[in-house]
């Protein structure tokens, strides 16, 4: 139920993002796509993902607003920009992954530390023994 909510999330901030890119500077939504990409480096949430993935839908319509309008220098020089974001977030989700794939480790290693004093504990009554 929860990734629903996501994903409904997600749809409405790329919806949203197509519809402010009429509005918008291409420049300004780079400027905003770094800074996302830097509180997402920190602070790494579906919402910030969603809002991302919003940011690339709105910078690539507004780069083929340029490559329909002839000024294919600009959009290709965004397109770089956009590749540059782009990976730079695919590291941020790697970072993320690698976070939460540790913070499991442990969680893991936690719970059979507990699991075993608790069998210990258990043998220790069974045979009589008091600490």
């Amino acid at each position: 139920m929860k990734a629903f909510g996501c994903l409904r999330i997600g749809a409405a901030c790329v919806l949203f993002a197509v519809f402010l890119s009429g509005c918008q500077k291409p420049e300004d939504t780079v400027k905003s796509l770094q800074s996302e990409l830097s509180s997402y480096a920190t602070q790494p949430s579906e919402e910030a993902s969603a809002k991302i993935d919003g940011l690339f839908a709105q910078l690539d319509a507004q780069i083929e607003r340029l490559r329909a309008g002839g000024k294919s220098a600009e959009a290709d020089a965004l397109t770089k920009q956009r590749d540059a974001l782009q990976a730079q977030y695919a590291a941020a989700r790697m970072t993320a992954s690698l976070l939460k794939a540790k913070e499991a480790a442990v969680g893991v290693g936690e719970a059979f530390r507990r699991a075993g004093e608790a069998f210990g504990q258990a043998l220790k009554s069974g045979s009589g023994e008091s600490e």
